[in-house]
């Protein structure tokens, strides 16, 4: 009877420990942050907003421009 215990307390404490990891995992982001333009980048570094008409379409629709070299991943 000790031992059905005993294995019913290490099996429960088993289960709660796999749980509590597989939710921690589910906290982490999908994929990294998206790569933002170099032209970009110095724009905003000197306060300002980039003034290419692709880079101007890129940040109306929330993304980073790809023909500056900038990933084209949703800003977040």
């Amino acid at each position: 009877m000790k031992l059905i215990k005993t294995l019913a307390a290490v099996t429960f404490a088993a289960v709660l420990m796999v749980g509590v990891a597989m939710a921690a995992d589910d906290k982490k982001p999908d994929h990294p942050p998206g790569k933002q333009a170099g032209c970009c980048a110095k724009a905003a570094k000197a306060g300002k907003t980039c003034e290419h008409a692709c880079c101007i379409e890129a940040a109306k629709a929330g993304k980073n421009c790809e023909k500056c070299k900038g990933t084209n991943e949703d800003k977040k």
